[in-house]
């Protein structure tokens, strides 16, 4: 935590940036390392969770370090069908777990994309045309021999 900053400064905080980071583009490498770097950084490795609604609005929560949902979060206003569902893995590993899998086949009726986020890496599903996708990447530095 950073001093002299209570639990609920530090969130709105930790909000205020992921929100600033966003340019109604849910896809943003720089949105994705704002999100990990809340997580990671600032809220001490719990995960975090934002939601990318129809019309582009972020709404942002923080769980454990293994789980997140919405219970004290304001939902209010969400709209349908929701263009992503993001979150992360502090502990570095992206894929969807199968709790993640429960989330995603039981809103994938309002749902067209899902993210989740670990150290370097970052695995995608997406809907398109009535066929579903998965994707995984790795980040990976190059060394300077190697630019």
């Amino acid at each position: 935590m950073i001093e002299g900053m209570n639990d609920n400064e530090l969130w709105d905080m930790c909000k205020d940036l992921i929100n600033a980071a966003y340019a109604n583009n849910y896809d943003d490498e720089d949105f994705h390392a704002s999100i990990w770097q809340v997580s990671v950084d600032l809220l001490e490795g719990k995960e975090v969770s934002v939601i990318v609604d129809k019309d582009n609005k972020l709404f942002i929560s923080r769980g454990t370090a293994s789980f997140v949902d919405y219970k004290n979060e304001n939902v209010a206003g969400m709209k349908i069908p929701l263009r992503c569902w993001i979150h992360t893995h502090p502990f570095g590993t992206a894929y969807f777990s199968n709790t993640d899998w429960g989330t995603i086949n039981a809103q994938a009726p309002i749902l067209n994309s899902a993210i989740v986020l670990g150290n370097k890496e970052r695995m995608k599903w997406w809907k398109n045309d009535g066929k579903e996708f998965l994707s995984k990447t790795h980040l990976m530095d190059l060394d300077e021999c190697e630019e």
